[in-house]
């Protein structure tokens, strides 16, 4: 994705980004120290040579209470992204000018999301940043530790020092990572509270793959990150009513057309995950075609296309 002007504020994937961060996303319960940096131009931001760096000397002063230490990284247009979400779309593939000017509207958006994550964490926040980015956390009252030379020998040491100084009393914790990622994967996706809805306590990733009690819940997408359900992970997702279609037929291929629809979140739009449902029963997943009020209205025309199948159901003599 190119954004490249101040109008990619207001592109509807950069919104919806926007809007799940305050409304969907909670940073980890039990950090001590939020730490806040710079963007970089490859993405995701932890395979670049800068973050790699710096990841280095927060590990460093961190020791063996790094799980105390959380990362969120400061960019435009998307505002504010969170390490355990770098790899969604678009924040895992998009591009923009890097000229070292920001417009108001850029650091309004990015301080409003810092400013939420604040008011959702009792960690303390410090920011390893320089021109725009340390005028943003300025403003949100967030302490800067070094300002310039980020790669410089110094200021990494001293970054390094204060993560070394403020951890020092506190308790080393036990976290699983990759059950936080997928967890918060999950709501970013499909609503708060789906986290625990959907990845149950135990659930083991397998390279890309999610098992709960060996059976296959889902997969996150190799290339955008998020969750492609299974059957199994669908039936969760359809008991709270979160991105379903409901059909009045059970279907016979992956296509799903608009004439058979009898109602739909409208919450949906293209490209999301949805659960078909047909008479109180998971019957496929797949991706939407057109968002939730669309398929009500149209006549005509593709819906969903499913990528799993339910081949047969148990239906009520009814």
């Amino acid at each position: 994705m190119k954004y490249y002007s101040c109008d990619s504020l207001n592109r509807p994937e950069v919104r919806r980004w926007h809007r799940r961060i305050r409304e969907c996303y909670s940073p980890p319960k039990d950090i001590k120290l939020t730490v806040v940096l710079p963007c970089s131009a490859k993405k995701p931001y932890s395979t670049s040579k800068s973050h790699i760096t710096f990841r280095k000397a927060i590990k460093a002063g961190a020791g063996k209470k790094l799980n105390l230490v959380h990362e969120v990284t400061l960019t435009s247009p998307l505002g504010m992204v969170p390490r355990e979400l770098e790899e969604l779309y678009p924040a895992c593939c998009y591009d923009t000018s890097v000229t070292g000017y920001w417009s108001e509207e850029e650091k309004s958006t990015a301080e409003e999301l810092i400013r939420d994550y604040a008011g959702k964490t009792h960690s303390k926040i410090v920011g390893y940043c320089s021109e725009a980015y340390a005028e943003i956390l300025d403003s949100a009252g967030i302490e800067v530790i070094a300002r310039d030379d980020l790669l410089g020998e110094s200021n990494l040491n001293l970054l390094s020092r204060r993560i070394r100084d403020f951890l020092g009393q506190e308790e080393r914790i036990k976290r699983n990572k990759n059950l936080e990622k997928l967890r918060a994967v999950a709501e970013f996706q499909f609503g708060k509270g789906m986290g625990e809805i959907i990845i149950h306590e135990g659930a083991k990733l397998r390279r890309n793959d999610i098992y709960y009690k060996d059976k296959k819940i889902a997969r996150l997408h190799q290339r955008y990150g998020y969750l492609n359900l299974t059957i199994e992970g669908a039936d969760a997702l359809a008991e709270k009513g979160k991105y379903n279609v409901f059909i009045d037929f059970m279907p016979e291929t992956n296509s799903i057309f608009c004439a058979g629809i009898i109602d739909a979140d409208r919450a949906i739009v293209p490209g999301d995950e949805v659960v078909v449902v047909y008479k109180e029963e998971v019957v496929g997943v797949g991706r939407a075609v057109l968002n939730g009020m669309e398929m009500l209205r149209a006549e005509r025309g593709m819906a969903v296309k499913l990528r799993k199948r339910r081949k047969q159901i148990a239906l009520s003599a009814s």
